[in-house]
């Protein structure tokens, strides 16, 4: 009987642990993230019909590693339906994100924006630690299903530099447009990877 007893304890305790990592809380790709900068020059000769010309532009951004993209991912559980994150960054500034949640696979719908700052979008993490609360709700309820917190730490990594390179455009007005060149430019190298 001793031995049934300590066999059903050691299943149980197999069974909390496998529940606890199911039920890991923040990203698909981690807690470990890294801002690498990159750099590289792309020379472009620009004829066409709106005229001619041509320039160099150097190229430098920073990129998280391993995604700039990715999946909060949370508690299983379907009645879930939406998420809210609040990272308090280590410089103090805060940042939100909510929208859609799978309940039943337990991550958000879409990506979230991590890295990426533009006009219209502003990314959820920073250099350092970053400390995230988190909430999953149902439809219907104000209160949360699920609540907690996780950390994400984003250190510097070492810089990587992409091959030079021409672009020939029938567009003149690619010689005055280092932005979209540069995306083009660093979309072609994979970040320089």
């Amino acid at each position: 009987m001793f031995k049934n007893i300590l066999i059903l304890l050691c299943v149980s305790i197999s069974a909390i642990g496998a529940a606890n990592a199911a039920d890991a809380v923040g990203f698909s790709s981690g807690s470990q993230f890294k801002a690498t900068p990159i750099e590289g020059q792309v020379h472009v000769t620009c004829e066409g019909f709106n005229g001619g010309g041509a320039a160099t532009f150097t190229c430098r951004d920073v990129v998280l590693d391993p995604s700039s993209f990715d999946y909060f991912v949370g508690p299983r559980d379907s009645r879930a339906v939406r998420y809210e994150l609040r990272n308090i960054r280590e410089d103090g500034s805060v940042r939100t994100k909510e929208d859609d949640y799978s309940g039943s696979q337990g991550r958000s719908v879409e990506t979230i924006n991590l890295w990426i700052s533009t006009i219209f979008q502003k990314p959820l993490l920073a250099s350092g630690k970053n400390k995230i609360s988190y909430a999953v709700y149902a439809s219907s309820n104000r209160e949360p299903l699920s609540h907690g917190e996780f950390t994400i730490n984003v250190a510097r990594n070492s810089s990587r530099v992409c091959p030079t390179t021409h672009y020939n455009s029938a567009d003149v007005n690619d010689c005055s447009s280092q932005y979209s060149v540069c995306q083009r430019y660093f979309q072609q190298f994979n970040n320089c990877r």
